[in-house]
């Protein structure tokens, strides 16, 4: 059930591009070209006309794990599209041409990236990867280009705070997390009354800290360890053990881009099981990891 829902999620997501393509005022659909789409990109149906939809992506370097899962979806919905006979542009039905590219974990490959899609590919729309600051730098592009860009994985607020006319998200944000992370802990039997906070150093990680501080204060959360990291990091113990001095009942935690049996969580409890996302030892701590996959 899991498998199909998270299908059916990808090929609306992609879908929606009908719709915004045909509000953004899209280049026309092209005929099939004589050359092959780029290795990985998804391939569109035989015949007929095309449309052609840019991503990247970054398959490689930090972000790899989550981007994984976006290609995988995108290709997916591609596939699962065009099978059906396309989208709607304009009243005819067009296949899709993905190409995805590989932006390696990396703000400034991003960006070149995408200009590559815009001068080379001569894409419609673009796709985004995976990772706030990635989004952040492609949103800007898009915006000069004036393509439309979709973002999955970005959940950072404020650059859609910009008056960006291209950029589109159906992605939950920062003030919903930072909510969703205290209801959590709200609803826990006995609730933790003493919270640290792990934050990336990263625009986003700066964004979700400052909220959790206000979700803390406002529901009467004592807060004894407010802590940053670098992106990349993977070893918390010297977090967590100051953190565990201070008190701590609970960590609220960002990590974006790995499993969370690749992080060092060794003090934090007795025993650690890779396929839970909250732990509890004899002092009912508990473990709120934002961002990690739990394989």
């Amino acid at each position: 059930m899991f498998k199909v829902i998270r299908r059916v999620r990808w090929v609306g997501m992609v879908g929606m591009f009908a719709i915004v393509l045909a509000a953004c005022g899209a280049s026309a659909p092209t005929a099939p070209a004589a050359s092959t789409p780029a290795a990985g990109s998804g391939s569109a149906a035989t015949g007929g006309e095309t449309i052609k939809i840019g991503a990247v992506v970054p398959l490689t370097g930090r972000y790899a794990g989550g981007a994984t899962l976006v290609k995988n979806g995108y290709e997916l919905a591609v596939e699962d599209i065009n099978k059906a006979g396309g989208i709607d542009v304009g009243g005819r039905k067009v296949s899709i041409e993905l190409t995805i590219l590989d932006d390696e974990s990396d703000a400034t490959k991003t960006v070149q990236r995408l200009e590559t899609l815009n001068s080379s590919n001569q894409v419609s729309a673009y796709l985004g990867g995976f990772g706030s600051d990635l989004h952040a730098a492609a949103a800007a592009v898009a915006e000069k280009n004036k393509i439309p860009y979709i973002g999955v994985g970005f959940a950072l607020k404020k650059i859609h705070e910009n008056g960006y006319k291209y950029l589109f998200s159906p992605f939950i944000k920062s003030p919903d997390i930072a909510k969703a992370s205290f209801d959590t802990l709200d609803s826990l039997t006995p609730k933790p009354a003493k919270v640290a906070i792990f934050a990336e150093k990263t625009d986003w990680g700066a964004e979700l800290e400052g909220l959790w501080r206000d979700e803390a204060q406002k529901r009467g959360y004592q807060l004894v360890a407010d802590e940053q990291y670098a992106p990349g990091a993977k070893d918390f113990a010297q977090l967590i053990t100051k953190a565990k001095d201070a008190g701590a009942e609970t960590f609220v935690l960002i990590r974006k881009g790995y499993s969370l049996g690749q992080i060092d969580l060794t003090p934090f409890a007795a025993s650690h099981h890779r396929d839970h996302d909250c732990n509890f030892d004899k002092t009912h701590r508990v473990l709120l990891a934002i961002g990690v996959d739990l394989d």
